[in-house]
């Protein structure tokens, strides 16, 4: 213990991954870097004032599962831990949402750690990670052409709650650590067969990589760590597009999307997928790629678990719906349509001045009848525009503007007090409301804000 231990109280003081009064809860499995973990948390707890509990998973997959769940319980009691357990068929579970083996019990693992960790106040769960398994993960990613997101996909802190403090130490640092105190851990019988990926990395391809270089699991950890940093750019750079483009949380606008760069164009795709179906659970490199091959060529694709509509310059879901709505404005001021994340303002003016664009207008005050209706456009909607001589269908202009069927709602329709429509929102007011007199001293100006971040 005092080899290791000062390493690891350093590393979580480096990294500030733990304080006093957290409750950690530990991912045991009763492997050799779990007991590790375990362990040297244990010795933590009389230097910080935390409480620490086991949680282990059962996935009821190898033949051995109850005697391994019989050896974690045994140990958990001798060194006077708590032990949070449950099970679950994965096999079962793995069909149902058609994963494979691995991802089905890592899923159902993370998901029973995350429920548990609920339980307690300012509680983090501790993975028994280590720098051996950050290099396996970012060799199988590699292998399987995967890009930032897959080659970083090990934190030494995963938001404010998944720590791996042991990710500065390898293999053959945790192996000699239990050698010297004699410490007994259950060995998994799996790791020694090569039928996954990762056991042939483990046993077969990185005995002779180091060889060649014995500092391999330092070297891709600098590496890891600065994909990570990259990564983090690009993903955040993503959220903050989409926070500002995104429509409604569903329809994402293509007239910026299309100058981004193809790096960042990839990272928008995948947040705006996690956005809609809550998860990236089989989406991988080529369903990103299809999309950006076929967006501007096809009216839609299906995805895992999603289908996509691609029409006039949007993306949206195929169950892409708005209701309708109707308000009625007794006078001037603000009023929030909350059911397109819009903003009407209606506010007086002295003096004349032009409309920057069709979403906003200006009339004299004597041609607007309050109280005003704002609502969703309907099929016999219809006025003559602005310096027009025939009368033509709200649908039409909306049609003409770009706006698919689906979205016609977002472009609210202003009703005068005489019951007539006078304008819908990117188009060109009623010739009903032409200002004539420019040198008048009362016009009531209304502009349209769309989407809207209201608070």
């Amino acid at each position: 213990m005092k080899y290791i231990y000062p390493l690891f109280l350093k590393n979580i003081q480096k990294n500030n991954l733990i304080e006093s009064k957290d409750t950690i809860i530990v991912a045991f499995s009763g492997g050799k870097d779990s007991v590790t973990l375990t362990l040297l948390l244990k010795k933590l707890k009389e230097d910080l004032n935390i409480k620490l509990k086991a949680a282990y998973f059962n996935h009821r997959i190898r033949e051995d599962a109850e005697a391994e769940q019989r050896w974690v319980e045994n140990f958990c009691v001798s060194n006077k831990i708590e032990l949070i357990v449950e099970s679950k068929d994965i096999i079962d579970f793995k069909e149902e949402k058609k994963l494979n083996l691995e991802n089905a019990a890592s899923l159902s693992r993370y998901e029973f750690l995350e429920r548990t960790s609920k339980r307690f106040k300012n509680s983090k769960i501790s993975t028994a990670h280590t720098g051996s398994d950050l290099t396996e993960t970012f060799l199988m990613k590699l292998f399987r052409g995967s890009g930032f997101r897959g080659l970083s996909s090990i934190y030494t802190q995963k938001g404010r709650m998944i720590i791996r403090p042991l990710l500065i130490f390898t293999e053959d640092d945790i192996l000699s650590f239990l050698d010297r105190n004699k410490i007994k851990y259950y060995k998994d019988y799996t790791n020694d067969q090569n039928e996954f990926l990762r056991n042939r990395i483990r046993n077969i391809l990185m005995p002779e990589i180091k060889k060649i270089e014995p500092n391999i699991n330092k070297h891709i950890f600098k590496t890891v760590l600065l994909v990570q940093d990259e990564y983090e750019y690009l993903s955040e750079s993503a959220k903050r597009f989409l926070k500002k483009k995104l429509i409604l949380s569903s329809v994402l606008p293509l007239k910026n999307f299309k100058d981004l760069h193809i790096a960042l164009k990839r990272n928008v795709l995948r947040e705006y997928i996690r956005i809609l179906k809550g998860d990236l659970l089989n989406i991988d490199f080529e369903h990103i790629e299809s999309i950006l091959k076929d967006y501007s060529k096809t009216d839609g694709i299906s995805i895992p678990g999603l289908t996509l509509k691609f029409q006039k310059d949007f993306i949206y879901p195929s169950d892409f719906f708005i209701p309708e709505y109707s308000y009625e404005v007794k006078s001037k001021g603000k009023l929030r349509i909350k059911e397109i994340n819009g903003e009407i303002e209606i506010k007086t003016d002295t003096v004349y001045k032009k409309p920057v664009n069709n979403f906003e207008i200006i009339a004299h005050s004597s041609k607007v009848e309050f109280p005003l209706i704002i609502r969703n456009p309907k099929k016999d909607d219809k006025y003559m525009k602005l310096n027009s001589s025939f009368i033509q269908k709200i649908f039409e202009m909306i049609r003409i503007s770009g706006i698919p069927p689906e979205m016609r709602n977002l472009c609210p329709v202003l009703i005068n007090g005489d019951g007539n429509p006078v304008w819908v929102a990117g188009s060109p007011v009623s010739e009903s409301l032409k200002v004539t007199e420019k040198k008048e001293k009362s016009f009531i100006r209304i502009s349209y804000k769309k989407h809207v971040m209201f608070d």
